[in-house]
């Protein structure tokens, strides 16, 4: 059998649900073919010291525990993917708990080192179903489990015997070269939420064939690591956690935008867009903010709209995430260089020489008139590029200058991961 790394982030208030993942392991794999890696982000239930007493039952069993701030899992990930001996690595969440023969299923299907193999999710009926997962309700949280249920439903899915589906999400499985120098890993300007979707359109771009396996299966507890335990209740703490999440992934959809010009799961060319604004009235700084993602750069003509609004985007891209993980201000200062951060000076400028492939000019006066059907307009922008010839339109209250159409998708498919692994992590 290969021998595979099998890699878990951890958190808060999380320690029962990794034990339990750790026990699930043991009983379904050839655990004494494999290591297990796990990086606990924080902790306030002695998790690290938990399981540096559970080492004496796994033989490779690495820890490493974070005593700052937490990465989050876009970050620790490549730090775990790095440290694993293995060539194959499998990326697991702590709320998570693995079927039977979860590491000979997973072997069957990692055929090359083109294919990213994702494990069928089973999940209780919070999220609407889905056609790549399971909705089945074995527990809420590990107390309540149902194991000897779950472990009996495995028995019957994966005597059915399903085909293999096209997909990706996690658990996942890859060959460690693959993820590196192929696709460099998570991009960690996502710091919440979406940097699932943007590896798999850059996996796609890459080539890799993404199949999920039904065999290969979990049971998903939902949500732990990103929004904590018991966010699904109507609580006051539950709803503020979700209410801070939301806010986050407003941010991580904009920065999503700014990326790939749309979002979704495939492919689409992508171009560099300029907006001209000719400010002719007062200004409404959230229109402006609405309508920065869908564009490369932004030119105004009011060097103090531009200095403010520079700001106003600086701020919101870090303040909401920092919230969810408790970051001070020095400590975003000292680490923000791990995330790949966007560059509001770059993006927003004052009008001199308005440089672009494709430059639109507009009034912001007429933008306001009939915001919500012109804002419709730029959100799709990138579609209306694609599908016009090199020339000058006019389109409503738009003029389109198309100089050049130079798709950018291959620059934006990898990174230097090697950025984001600085730092003293041991594990032991």
């Amino acid at each position: 059998m290969k021998k595979i790394s099998f890699c878990i982030n951890t958190s808060r208030n999380e320690r029962e649900y990794l034990l339990l993942l750790l026990n699930s392991l043991k009983e379904n794999t050839q655990i004494e073919n494999h290591e297990i890696l796990i990086f606990i982000d924080s902790d306030n239930q002695n998790t690290y010291e938990t399981l540096i007493e559970y080492k004496k039952t796994i033989p490779d069993l690495k820890i490493c525990k974070n005593t700052k701030c937490p990465l989050g899992h876009q970050r620790n990930s490549a730090i775990l993917f790095n440290e694993a001996k293995n060539d194959i690595i499998c990326y697991l969440q702590s709320d998570m708990v693995v079927g039977l023969n979860f590491d000979q299923h997973i072997l069957e299907n990692l055929t090359d080192k083109n294919t990213v193999l994702s494990c069928a999710r089973i999940e209780p009926p919070i999220h609407p179903e889905s056609p790549e997962k399971i909705t089945k309700n074995f527990g809420l949280d590990p107390e309540k489990f149902k194991y000897e249920e779950f472990k009996s439903y495995v028995k019957t899915l994966q005597g059915e015997n399903r085909p293999n589906i096209e997909g990706h999400f996690a658990p996942f499985a890859v060959y460690k070269e693959t993820w590196f120098d192929k696709l460099g890993s998570f991009d960690t300007q996502f710091r919440c939420s979406r940097e699932d979707s943007d590896t798999i359109i850059r996996m796609h771009l890459l080539g890799l064939n993404l199949i999920q396996s039904w065999n290969a299966c979990v049971y998903h507890f939902t949500c732990v690591s990103s929004r904590g335990t018991g966010w699904y209740k109507k609580d006051e703490e539950a709803q503020y956690k979700n209410a801070l999440q939301n806010k986050a992934d407003e941010q991580e959809l904009k920065r999503f935008y700014r990326k790939w010009g749309y979002f979704g799961h495939m492919p689409k060319p992508v171009y560099d867009i300029t907006f001209d604004i000719e400010l002719d009235h007062f200004v409404d700084f959230n229109a402006l903010k609405s309508i920065e993602p869908y564009c490369a750069t932004m030119y105004l003509n009011d060097i103090n709209i531009v200095k403010q609004l520079r700001s106003q985007l600086e701020f919101e891209s870090y303040y909401y995430s920092n919230l969810r993980w408790q970051y001070t201000d020095e400590y975003w200062e000292n680490n923000k260089q791990f995330f790949f951060l966007n560059n509001f000076n770059e993006r927003v400028k004052y009008t001199s020489k308005v440089q672009g492939d494709t430059i639109v000019s507009f009034k912001y006066s007429d933008l306001i008139k009939d915001f919500n059907n012109n804002q419709n307009i730029l959100s799709n922008i990138q579609d209306l590029i694609h599908n016009t010839d090199i020339g000058d339109y006019e389109y409503g209250i738009f003029t389109f200058y198309v100089n050049e159409k130079n798709n950018l998708q291959k620059e934006k498919t990898t990174f230097n991961y090697k950025e984001i692994l600085t730092g003293n992590f041991k594990f032991i």
